[in-house]
């Protein structure tokens, strides 16, 4: 039987790396820090690198894309039981994480992958 995860005072986090086509690969991090043992901040941050536009000028040159990255994090409560993290967001809607052997907890998406979270630091330390 695998040992029950600590959570409260740390921060997980899984990296999503997703082909773009034409443009190249977005990398996605996503990340839960636990602030308190009802309390979740849930963020993620995308980042997609400087790509060639998918058209050409009159005068024959290519314009590119310049990188461009964004941030989003929210405020939610989780439950831990029996091996299922379940974070809930304040609109009500729920995620469930299942935690592993190896100490990492999983996150099956809508469309079949999987993202991996593993434990990064504890809050407060850089």
């Amino acid at each position: 039987m695998c040992k029950n995860p600590v959570l409260k005072g740390t921060r997980w986090t899984a990296v999503q790396e997703m082909f773009v086509a034409d443009a190249g690969t977005m990398t996605i991090t996503h990340t839960l820090e636990f602030t308190s043992d009802k309390e979740v901040l849930v963020g993620y941050s995308s980042y997609m690198p400087a790509h060639p536009a998918m058209y050409m000028n009159p005068d024959g040159t290519v314009d590119t894309i310049p990188a461009h990255s964004s941030e989003n994090t929210e405020a939610a409560t989780y439950v831990y039981r029996r091996g299922k993290l379940t974070i809930t967001s304040a609109d009500g809607l729920s995620s469930e994480y299942v935690f592993q052997k190896d100490g990492t907890f999983v996150r099956e998406e809508p469309w079949g992958e999987k993202l991996v979270f593993s434990p990064s630091i504890r809050s407060g330390q850089k």
